[in-house]
């Protein structure tokens, strides 16, 4: 007997999918016509390696295309099922694909919405579980799920901009520390054997350069090994204890240029979703609790705390603003302004473009700033061991003289 995974359509035209068990394909087939079932697709179970590596990841960009998809659909107002049915055909991530159909099938056997999405937590965040709920329960689902698939338009456009500044500075720092290695394991060891058998007293800058590239050398593996272990317990002290990542976050905030960078994208990731939230329906409170769930920083996500709380004994929004380290009072000033006018969703939506352009104008500027202390450095280093290695040579040239 074999298990067979199967994929078709009732007579009602109802998208079904199952296992079944049979001595062959055909039997299989036959089985499920009895039933009621027209066969789309049908093949046999392998052994499934739940291995991590193997798997596919659903991306930020996989769920933004769905969503889009859904809100186009929805908004012409295809029922909820069908657009699934039409976008799980559509999808070619199989990862995410299951996670689409099972969302299908418990929308179909019931459930709403809100709870299929909230049973894949690792895919759909709690903002977008919570912006759907809103938009169920006060039926403007397709207006909702089109100011979604914008807001995870801009989010991952944001995303994208900070990962390419970072890319540069990171790639030109590795091919130094690369030419770094390579001068110090492969040239300067003949250097050193030629001024070994010549006897002479080598000047104390040219003695450490020779030292360094023998520790290198003949401890490589170790070193290798050590930063590898300074890696993974870094990353465990991280994600465990508390107190070092807040240390470490603080930190990041306030490195030069990457740290304004950071601040500048934190606030317009804040404004723009809590604005997002507020044009829902979503009380103001809960999404402050959502949006600290997603800040990626503990300083940023207690500072938001903090807020949340002065807002929930009374406070308006734009106070807890002025007070706090992380907002510049332009933003307090335009959320202050908003809560007058009973505007605070616009007002929000409008920081964040400013915030979006400020950080656009500091990732195009980033490579400028950084370039030249990046060449600097690197020529520091390399003129340092190149004028090392050659002081003996000048030396004995003026013995010679």
């Amino acid at each position: 007997m074999a298990v067979y995974i199967w994929e078709g359509r009732n007579r009602a035209g109802d998208r079904k999918s199952g296992e079944i068990t049979a001595k062959n394909r055909q039997v299989a087939i036959e089985r499920l016509v009895a039933d009621g079932i027209f066969v789309k697709s049908i093949k046999a179970k392998g052994i499934e390696i739940n291995i991590k590596f193997f798997k596919k990841k659903i991306k930020d960009k996989d769920v933004a295309l769905f969503t889009k998809g859904f809100s186009v659909m929805v908004g012409s107002g295809l029922p909820i099922l069908d657009s699934l049915d039409i976008l799980a055909d559509q999808e070619k991530n199989p990862e995410f694909k299951k996670v689409i159909m099972d969302i299908y099938s418990k929308v179909e056997g019931g459930s709403t919405l809100t709870f299929a999405l909230s049973e894949h937590k690792k895919v759909f965040s709690d903002l977008y579980v919570s912006l759907i709920e809103s938009g169920e329960k006060s039926g403007t689902l397709d207006d909702v799920a089109k100011r979604l698939s914008n807001y995870m338009e801009k989010t991952i456009a944001l995303k994208r901009k900070i990962r390419g500044a970072m890319i540069y500075p990171s790639m030109v720092s590795a091919v130094a520390v690369g030419v770094v290695t390579l001068i110090l394991t492969i040239v300067i060891p003949s250097f050193a054997s030629l001024y070994e058998s010549s006897g002479m007293l080598l000047p104390l800058p040219t003695r450490i350069v020779i030292q360094m590239s023998e520790l290198l050398r003949s401890y490589f593996l170790y070193i290798a090994g050590a930063l590898v272990a300074i890696f993974l317990i870094f990353r465990y002290l991280y994600r465990k204890s508390y107190k070092f990542r807040k240390f470490v976050d603080k930190m990041i905030l306030n490195i030069p240029i990457f740290g304004l960078l950071i601040k500048k994208a934190s606030i317009a990731r804040f404004t723009r979703t809590l604005g997002s939230l507020m044009k829902s329906g979503v009380d103001i409170l809960e999404g402050f609790d959502i949006i600290a769930k997603i800040a990626g920083n503990v300083v940023i996500q207690e500072n938001l705390l903090s807020i949340r709380e002065d807002v929930a004994s009374g406070s308006s929004v734009a106070e807890p603003l002025r007070k706090s380290e992380l907002f510049p009072s332009m933003v307090a000033h335009m959320v202050s302004v908003g809560e007058k006018t009973g505007r605070l969703d616009e007002m929000l939506e409008k920081t964040a473009d400013y915030y979006e352009a400020e950080v656009d104008n500091t990732v195009n500027n980033l490579s400028t700033l950084i370039e030249p202390i990046i060449i600097v450095v690197l020529g520091v280093i390399i003129g340092f061991i190149v004028i090392a290695m050659y002081l003996p040579i000048f030396k004995l040239g003026e013995v010679i003289k």
